[in-house]
């Protein structure tokens, strides 16, 4: 019974998934005619900082939720008001630097002085970044149709828009402001949804700063969400950086062709969350075997046959490239092609580590996944600098592309010395 309500559980926040990438998809194709490459350039840069500062100040709560809130009714209103106000002091926090670094660093960032203003109103949409309780609520709960009805309803909210801000021949700053409140939108619905629930449940969020007890249970859920947290922050970083780079170093317009490259390459990755879900406990399960030698075994085989997947998956998408630019974004991104190859080469390089990922977690928790990704990511910088001047966003693709496989292989050597430690002690 609890595997075919999880069966259902994946078919549905997988549908959701789905739904939502094909809208994205649509609503890319509008906003990038609509736009042209200077403007959409601007635009996405101004999302990815946004993205970027909510992953350095959030907390991803939704994990301490499910873990913790599963002991009783009394604990879990004490978990979930420790989350809600670590969410909010988040929301509060990332709005704050995300409009002080605007003014400080805007020219660095790529953002230039006539743009720092919708900048600074995008931001304003980090308020609303209170989503991190309420999904781990809902899961929790067993509520998967709430989360999917409202990942659903911001895809089509996002397509909706884009289809009428092309029709209407909208401005920038309109189209900032707009998308801004649909990502506010999206968490505070959430958020408002699970509070309506909890008082239909008559549970109450605890203070967590009352008492000496709820400060140290505080304490307690802020260090289990840092972790995944970090892991986070690094993956965000490692996407947003390069587009960073591209506005500084090589200009705007080529920003806006990096930009189409990196949204369309990344729709690879909305595949990673229903994957995980079936993933995970079976690594878990495949990492305790009665036979020490198994793990080893499986570790290669699983890495043998991603690995052959991803590099067909890559290959399609590099024969395919300008067909695939031109359909999403039109012939003004004509130049898009090769980027989007190799930074979809390197989103499926992520995809053929994710078994790799889920081992390493089952064993040693997300330490060791935080220092390979900070060392996989110190290169990135300096060798996007050299290449950018003779390569322009070419160079700096190639050089996502080898933060990804230094991160494959940085994972790859720490799964098999865990696992051959493991074996010894066993």
């Amino acid at each position: 019974m609890r595997l075919r309500q999880a069966g259902g559980h994946m078919l549905l926040t997988g549908s959701a998934s789905g739904v939502q990438t094909v809208c994205a998809f649509v609503a890319l194709a509008f906003n990038a005619r609509a736009l042209g490459p200077e403007d959409f350039g601007v635009l996405a840069m101004i999302q990815g900082y946004a993205a970027m500062v909510s992953s350095l100040a959030t907390f991803e709560s939704w994990q301490p939720m499910i873990r913790l809130g599963v002991i009783s009714r009394r604990r879990l209103g004490h978990t979930l008001g420790c989350g809600a106000f670590l969410d909010l002091a988040a929301a509060s926090a990332a709005t704050a630097v995300a409009i002080l670094g605007i003014l400080l660093f805007g020219p660095i960032l790529g953002i230039a002085e006539g743009y720092q203003h919708l900048a600074i109103i995008y931001s304003l949409s980090l308020l609303g970044g209170v989503g991190g309780t309420p999904k781990g609520y809902f899961r929790l709960a067993g509520r998967f149709s709430v989360l999917a009805g409202n990942q659903i309803s911001q895809g089509l909210a996002l397509l909706t828009s884009a289809a009428i801000l092309w029709a209407l021949d909208a401005s920038l700053l309109v189209y900032v402001v707009v998308l801004a409140a649909i990502a506010a939108i999206y968490n505070l619905t959430l958020f408002l949804r699970m509070l309506a629930d909890l008082r239909r449940a008559e549970i109450n969020l605890a203070n967590p700063l009352r008492s000496p007890t709820a400060r140290n249970y505080l304490r307690q859920v802020f260090s289990m969400a840092t972790g995944t947290s970090l892991l986070s922050t690094l993956l965000n970083a490692r996407r947003n950086i390069p587009l960073f780079l591209v506005g500084a170093l090589v200009g705007s317009n080529a920003a806006g062709a990096f930009a189409v490259g990196a949204k369309l390459a990344n729709f690879a990755t909305r595949l990673s969350g229903p994957i995980n879900q079936v993933l995970f406990p079976l690594v878990i399960r495949a990492n305790r075997p009665a036979d020490g030698g198994r793990p080893f075994h499986w570790i290669g085989a699983a890495s043998i046959a991603a690995g052959f997947a991803a590099v067909c998956l890559a290959s399609v998408a590099f024969f395919f490239r300008n067909w695939v630019v031109s359909v999403a974004a039109g012939p003004g991104f004509s130049s898009a092609g090769l980027v989007f190859s190799l930074l979809f080469a390197a989103e499926c390089i992520g995809l053929a580590g994710l078994h790799i990922n889920a081992s390493i977690q089952s064993i040693r928790g997300t330490r060791p996944l935080i220092i390979i990704g900070l060392l996989s990511l110190l290169p990135l910088v300096p060798v996007a600098v050299v290449l950018s001047p003779n390569l322009g966003a070419i160079g700096i693709a190639v050089a996502c592309l080898l933060s990804a496989a230094l991160t494959y292989v940085g994972m790859m050597v720490t799964v098999l010395w865990l696992l051959r430690n493991k074996s010894h002690d066993a």
